[in-house]
């Protein structure tokens, strides 16, 4: 079942970067039907979040230069309200989001860490939901 959900760019990026941090480097063995639905949910929010990023260094070139010894962008004092005005507007977007639903029953065998789970969670049905559109 498909989902269209309405996220901030902010959720985009956070739950793309817990999905990052969350299942790099893991040996996780999901059941097939629940590793095709949740690549194409996180396949599709780091995409989102890769063009997020991008408008985000777009916002620090345009105010601040590079410090490639720190790697890190040096602000002007006069702009930093520029800056951080830009920023919150764009992590304040909104965007829909197409979501594969996975039902939680599909995880019964497999152990996932508490960092996992919040990764996740934004993908897999809720029956509550469910009952309030009845």
């Amino acid at each position: 079942m498909v989902q269209r959900k309405m996220m901030s760019n902010m959720e985009i990026y956070n739950i793309a970067n817990g999905l990052i941090e969350g299942f790099r480097d893991t040996n996780i063995t999901l059941p097939v039907k629940a590793n095709f639905y949740f690549q194409k949910n996180m396949n599709s929010l780091i995409e989102m979040a890769q063009d997020i990023d991008k408008s985000r260094i777009a916002i620090f070139e345009k105010y601040g230069t590079l410090d490639e010894e720190n790697n890190q962008y040096k602000f002007d004092p006069a702009v930093t309200d520029d800056v951080n005005r830009e920023l919150q507007d764009l992590f304040d977007l909104e965007q829909e989001v197409k979501v594969n639903l996975i039902e939680l029953d599909w995880f019964d065998k497999v152990e996932l860490t508490a960092q996992q789970m919040a990764a996740i969670t934004y993908m897999i049905k809720d029956d509550d939901e469910d009952a309030k559109d009845e």
